[in-house]
């Protein structure tokens, strides 16, 4: 039963996402071929948006959407594909398997740092950015972001939700942590794509300067409540995020249009933090369009 509630639910997300709507069979098909494969073959390697790929292997979440959807979590992928341009810099915090760095810098050109902490995923991300030969775009980095330099716990067993843990856990692995401000010391991106399971109250308090840099527009985080672990309510970040100069929007791929939400997202996960609507409202209307499986946006 569990399966056949799992099986239904994910049809029906296909029923609604963008590229799959009309075609729900057709993603079906590639969901279950994918599974079917993965009894007989560990390790598969997927052609993907105009000729990025990746290896892919099951319980890989951070990747393996996008063989189904074409292009998983679209609406924030979508927005950074029209406003990252090349020479660009992309902080992509919680990178796990390299969607969006790979994604953005395979098709803009611009450069991405990524991060992450656990040393398997991150061995698994640096043959990816191999395997589209980007490793003059994208620095991988194994470190976990906070507001301090230490060493921290991470979890090794939770796949997309590795998360810090205590160092009684039983599955962890002690990675060195680092700040945003010292990270990039010299240098001040366009856009930060933070996904720290929890943990984004602290690695915000580590980016002060970053933060309040104007050359930074774009800020993508999620707002889960997942931060109670921690002691961290959604509502005291939001707010920090607000005084900082940032408002929270959704975005309208097909006609590129902002809109402003009165709160952060609360019906999926990531938010887009914008500073200075207008300069990216100009810069997302002069990109090109992005070609996915016969749809162009």
């Amino acid at each position: 039963m569990n399966n056949l509630k799992r099986i239904n639910q994910r049809y029906k997300q296909f029923r609604s996402h963008p590229l799959t709507c009309k075609n729900p069979v057709a993603a079906f098909c590639r969901y279950l071929l994918f599974h079917i494969r993965s009894r007989f073959k560990q390790e598969q390697t997927i052609s993907w948006i105009e000729g990025l790929k990746f290896y892919a292997r099951k319980g890989d979440a951070g990747l393996v959407a996008n063989i189904y959807y074409g292009l998983y979590e679209f609406e924030e992928s979508i927005f950074l594909l029209h406003f990252m341009k090349e020479d660009d810099l992309f902080l992509d915090i919680g990178a796990n398997l390299g969607h969006y760095s790979m994604l953005l810098s395979g098709l803009t050109k611009c450069r991405s740092i990524a991060v992450e902490p656990v040393p398997e995923t991150f061995r698994q991300l640096r043959r990816n950015i191999k395997l589209n030969r980007l490793e003059q775009l994208i620095q991988p980095l194994n470190l976990g972001i906070s507001h301090s330099e230490n060493n921290l716990f991470f979890s090794t067993d939770r796949n997309t939700m590795d998360r810090i843990v205590s160092d009684s856990y039983a599955n962890a692995v002690q990675v060195k942590v680092t700040t945003i401000d010292h990270l990039l010391r010299n240098e001040i991106p366009e856009a930060i794509k933070l996904d720290v399971e929890g943990y984004e109250y602290f690695a915000l308090k580590g980016a002060n300067k970053i933060l309040r840099s104007e050359k930074l527009k774009v800020l993508i985080m999620e707002l889960n409540r997942s931060g109670k672990r921690y002691g961290i309510d959604d509502e005291d970040i939001f707010k920090e995020i607000v005084e900082l100069g940032f408002t929270p929007y959704a975005y309208n791929y097909n006609s590129r249009k902002l809109i402003v939400l009165d709160s952060y997202n609360k019906e999926k996960f990531n938010t887009l933090f914008i500073r200075d609507e207008e300069a990216v409202r100009n810069r997302v209307l002069r990109s090109r369009a992005i070609k996915i499986k016969k749809h162009e946006f």
